[in-house]
């Protein structure tokens, strides 16, 4: 991460051979909202407090707090926080609003948090802005607006882990960096995987992935090198040594996209103009290449064409019913040939069968006209028939019956708030059968996939729960995600099935109790997540996602390099080695 001289680093990692000014830098921060995730971002940003870079940090809250989730979080601040209306001008002036390289705000009240936003841009026209807001269209007018200015959803963001810790298989993480979906696993190495057993660790940079981390299986000693503090991951290892079977190993894979030409779509012509290309096309002698392509066109358009070959072959049987019956018939004149014409036409073959027995009209003309009848009666009937196939395939399309809840192999996720909708949205995009559990209905989920609502607890079991994949409970009630957690492992305990629950949780001292009560259960606090998330774009950065591994919480950031900036220049191998990336 910057400080204000531009420099980036990693906190806990040793920077090797990399210049480091000797004058101390400070760096002061301004907090608003001391609830869960206020506090969770003051512990993130103090972990960037590294000599000789010193974080300074002042918050503000509305009320004096009850009692503290951080334990000593005022042991973290500059000064005791603030009490007052972080919209206030006088309060940000006291927090030290015009010297402050960010303010963070992340109030659970979205309007304070817009209108601080403001007036933080008003006092101070260079900080950095971090917003808490769920309102993207808002977001986006505002960062044109304010300029320096980072919107992030704090229970939208950790989504994707809820999501990837419920498949219960190795991927941990997908994010996308421009046309690019890039895909973090991490797996046990097997004694038959010919792809990394007995394989030294600098074969594993392939084209298409790299290596990120390397866990041993026993605790033998380790070779110089190793990583030993719990934030170096990357890099942390010699590359002749070899993975063997048991040891667990990270690393990140690309899937490069298709570049697919598009073809220029030109403009649709006028009906006139349409009508001269086709005249002036019959007239070049193309008739043949209009007709073609009049017969390939698009299955949306096959009503369309039906009724012009079922309207032009009746033109066509009609004109040779009138010559027939005119030149076969001498009693008949023009007129009678027309108007009998018509009548076979329609369909009326009985009625005509009478004027030609009248006029001893010879026995094959009378078997053509029976033959054009006939014709003329089936062309009606295939226009008709499309047309009542396509207006009952219209209706059906809205009578579609929801799928049906899965069998076996599927997620059950419950809760359909913004983490629940977002969880499902990407098990969907990973093509993971699923079904959702909610208090009431979804229209965007309708008939997309199978949604049972009521009493949670109670339709929990209508899941085919025992042969599950997975349960995620996301819901915003803490106590429901237990109860329902709970409720699920007495169903696989029963079946002496391993199980794996994903847990959403409010406060990060649940968290780790919840976890160390059921270990093998998957607890996440998604403010605690986010906050590295808030504690990141704090320092300038784009980021553009998170992820857990080796016990902590890894950023995809996004860095732009400025002129002066230190890593200006720099080889990449010095910028991934020197600060952990």
């Amino acid at each position: 991460m910057p400080n204000s001289n531009g420099n980036r680093f990693s906190p806990d990692t040793y920077i090797p051979n990399l210049p480091v000014d000797s004058c101390k830098v400070t760096d002061t921060f301004i907090v608003c909202g001391l609830g869960s995730l206020g506090q969770q971002t003051i512990v993130n940003l103090k972990r960037f407090s590294i000599a000789p870079f010193e974080v300074q940090i002042t918050a503000i809250d509305h009320l004096p707090p009850d009692g503290w989730e951080v334990v000593n979080l005022p042991d973290l601040l500059v000064t005791p926080p603030i009490v007052g209306d972080c919209r206030q001008e006088t309060v940000l002036v006291q927090a030290g609003i015009k010297g402050c390289r960010a303010i963070l705000i992340v109030t659970s009240d979205e309007s304070t948090n817009v209108e601080t936003a403001i007036a933080a841009r008003r006092l101070n026209p260079d900080v950095q802005i971090i917003l808490r807001s769920a309102r993207h269209s808002l977001n986006t007018l505002l960062q044109r607006q304010l300029g320096r200015f980072v919107a992030l959803d704090a229970t939208e963001l950790p989504a994707t882990t809820f999501a990837l810790a419920g498949l219960d298989d190795d991927s941990i993480s997908i994010f996308k960096i421009g046309d690019y979906q890039f895909r973090v696993v991490e797996q046990f190495v097997g004694v038959n995987d010919v792809r990394f057993n007995d394989m030294p660790l600098n074969r594993l940079h392939r084209r298409q992935s790299r290596l990120l981390n390397l866990k041993p299986q026993s605790d033998r000693r380790q070779p110089i090198g190793w990583a030993t503090t719990a934030s170096s991951v990357f890099h942390r290892w010699q590359p002749h040594v070899r993975v063997k079977a048991g040891d667990e190993i990270a690393y990140v894979e690309v899937d490069q996209p298709n570049v697919i030409q598009m073809p220029r779509v030109a403009a649709r012509p006028l009906p006139y103009q349409k009508l001269r290309r086709w005249l002036e096309d019959v007239f070049d002698g193309n008739w043949r290449r209009q007709f073609s392509s009049f017969l390939r066109q698009e299955a949306y358009d096959s009503l369309r064409r039906v009724t012009v070959i079922a309207v032009g072959s009746g033109l066509f049987l009609w004109v040779l019913s009138v010559f027939i019956l005119h030149n076969a018939v001498p009693s008949f004149s023009w007129n009678d040939a027309i108007f009998l014409g018509a009548v076979l036409i329609l369909g009326g073959y009985g009625d005509a069968f009478g004027h030609l027995i009248e006029e001893n009209a010879p026995s094959w003309v009378m078997t053509v006209c029976l033959l054009i009848s006939i014709t003329s009666i089936l062309l009606v009937l295939g226009v008709f028939g499309l047309l009542a196939d396509q207006l009952l395939s219209s209706r059906f399309e809205f009578l579609r019956r929801r799928p049906r809840v899965p069998r076996s192999g599927h997620v059950v996720v419950v809760g359909l708030g913004r983490v629940g909708n977002r969880v499902v949205r990407i098990l969907q995009e990973l093509k993971q059968p699923l079904v959702v559990i909610a208090n009431q209905e979804s229209p965007e989920l309708a008939n997309e996939v199978p949604v049972l609502t009521g009493n949670i607890l109670s339709k929990l079991r209508a899941t085919n729960l025992d042969k599950a994949k997975s349960v995620i409970a996301v819901t915003d009630d803490l106590m429901l995600n237990l109860e329902v957690v709970l409720a699920a492992s007495e169903v696989f305990e029963a079946q002496a099935k391993p199980f794996s629950p994903v847990v959403r949780t409010l406060t990060q001292t649940f968290t780790d109790n919840l976890a160390a009560l059921m270990p093998k259960s998957k607890v996440f606090s998604a403010y605690a997540l986010s906050a590295e998330a808030f504690a990141g774009a704090a320092f300038g950065e784009n980021i553009l996602g998170l992820f857990q591994l080796n016990d902590q919480t890894i950023l995809v950031t996004e860095y732009a390099i400025e002129s002066g900036d230190t890593l200006n220049g720099r080889l990449l191998a010095e910028v991934a080695y020197g600060y952990g990336v």
